[in-house]
């Protein structure tokens, strides 16, 4: 009765705030900062997206596009990296952007002082080093690194990143201290009432990058179609259900358990997206039991993976035994292969690890947004055909992120955030274990192709590498991936375009029927 009442409170609260040209979407929790890319989190980076913009930006299969740069060129030893850019871009406050403004951006997100998440990707404690970055004229920029690296762009447009975004020098204090977001986005800063909402206005003035007239990404048409949008702070599934059946509310995620009625609909829709996370389970490979890779490749044949997928993805998800996600422009048929689903074969392969039976647990989670816990007992289920004998320990997600990166556990059933470079993905699970507990993957090859992933620019030697890693990964099987993350929402049916993206909202090209 108690969550009724406050639903009820909620939704009236929000009637009178809504202006009805805006599009109106819930959130689970309130803007952390709004200082792109500093104290940051999932939906933080979601209302930054629409304010700021880098001078490049990733593509819906992975690729980094031109966004503010109208293009951009590499030198041939790979250290220095030219950026042209374009000559229709204003700022919030009307001012062009110039060559000037990136040098004073990049420079204040260089600054320790900034407190910048992303600056130990770029100051030389991890893969890249920006040794300058020089205003050529008012329209070239060039930025040197240290050494040549296929993933700068890349990290230069993450979301952690707050997108490396260049906002105008006005967003700055005279004493130094940020005062709001002046970027070049197709919304624009407007108000931010703490625990309540956020709201952005429509930038009149906005351009979006060269497109084809669809959105493709973070680049692609960008066109603000609505006056607003106003991102409400609503942590209580039953009231964001309530507000999207009311019509108070334009779009939200929901749990996947609410797909069945959303299809069924007169008024609300049901909207599934695929992004670049990752479901699977993260397998110890120091484990007594599990450290014999034929154990491993045991399981993974003991998993009707499309059955898994289908019932714990409530039929949403397709089945993905690769790092590389299925819309990348590196998933290509060596992407696509996995071990078979074969009983008999996984009893062989037990047969010759040596394996007796010892117990093997898996831990799992039961947030309703993930598929953790129901994925488990699917595959509980299948590898005990297999003679395998595995349990299922419930943690609370807190605790299972603790045991991850300690690395006390056997296997986890967990999801992994987008990363839309595939070098960045393997950066997530490889490397040396002694060092950062947290990796599943310390084979020696497998960290040697990571890095050469991590340097080789060329696509079609890219693709090689990645083909190569994912060939060792079916032999040693360190993890089990069962397929791409999938982004579940609800909207009303007024609600036209795709408002998420790689689990964000993304509310350019989307409007309201009146």
């Amino acid at each position: 009765m108690h969550k009724l009442l406050l639903a009820g409170t909620m939704l009236m609260a929000m009637t009178g705030v809504v202006d009805a040209r805006d599009i109106v979407v819930a959130q689970s929790s309130d803007l952390r900062s709004a200082n792109p890319g500093v104290n940051r989190d999932g939906n933080t980076d979601g209302v930054i997206l629409h304010i700021v913009e880098g001078l490049v930006g990733y593509a819906n299969n992975g690729e980094v596009k031109p966004l503010l740069a109208k293009s951009f060129e590499v030198s041939a030893d790979g250290l220095t990296y030219s950026f042209k850019l374009r000559d229709d871009v204003k700022f919030h406050n009307g001012k062009k952007l110039i060559a000037d403004d990136v040098v004073w951006n990049w420079n204040r997100y260089l600054k320790p002082e900034t407190k910048w998440t992303c600056l130990p990707d770029f100051d030389g404690s991890g893969s890249v080093h920006v040794t300058g970055v020089k205003a050529v004229d008012a329209s070239t920029v060039t930025i040197t690194l240290e050494k040549p690296s296929a993933v700068f762009l890349g990290l230069m447009s993450r979301p952690e990143c707050g997108y490396t975004g260049i906002i105008s020098p006005e967003s700055v204090g005279a004493d130094g201290s940020f005062v709001k977001p002046i970027g070049t986005g197709p919304f624009k800063w407007d108000e931010w009432k703490k625990g309540e909402y956020i709201h952005l206005a429509k930038f009149d003035d906005y351009v979006s990058p060269e497109n084809d007239g669809k959105p493709d990404g973070m680049v692609g048409s960008k066109r603000p179609l609505v006056d607003g949008i106003k991102f409400m702070v609503i942590p209580d599934a039953s009231t964001v259900k309530a507000g999207l059946q009311s019509g108070v509310l334009d779009t939200a995620e929901i749990s996947p358990d609410l797909i069945p009625e959303f299809k069924t609909s007169d008024t609300m829709q049901l909207i599934v997206a695929r992004n670049n996370g990752k479901n699977l389970f993260y397998i110890q490979t120091r484990d007594k039991v599990l450290s014999n890779p034929g154990v491993r490749r045991a399981m993974a044949m003991a998993l009707d993976l499309n059955q898994l997928v289908e019932a714990a993805s409530n039929g949403t998800g397709a089945a993905n035994g690769s790092m590389v996600s299925q819309d990348s422009l590196y998933f290509d048929d060596v992407q696509k292969e996995r071990l078979p689903y074969d009983i008999e074969a996984a009893k062989k392969e037990l047969a010759a690890a040596g394996y007796k039976g010892e117990p093997i647990t898996i831990i799992a989670n039961k947030r309703s947004n993930v598929p953790s816990f129901p994925a488990a007992v699917m595959a509980q289920a299948m590898m005990q055909q297999a003679g395998l004998n595995v349990q299922i320990e419930v943690l609370d997600y807190a605790t299972q992120v603790d045991r991850r990166r300690s690395g006390n556990y056997q296997i986890i059933s967990q999801s992994v955030a987008p990363r839309l470079d595939p070098a960045l993905m393997y950066g997530f699970y490889v490397g040396n274990k002694d060092k950062n507990a947290s990796l599943m993957w310390d084979d020696p090859k497998a960290v040697e192709l990571m890095k050469a992933a991590y340097a080789e620019a060329d696509q079609t030697k890219r693709q090689a590498i990645f083909d190569e890693f994912h060939t060792l990964m079916l032999k040693e099987m360190p993890g089990i991936f069962l397929y791409d993350m999938v982004d579940v929402w609800g909207a009303t049916k007024k609600l036209k375009g795709q408002p998420v993206w790689q689990s964000n909202a993304r509310l350019w090209e989307v409007s309201l029927d009146n």
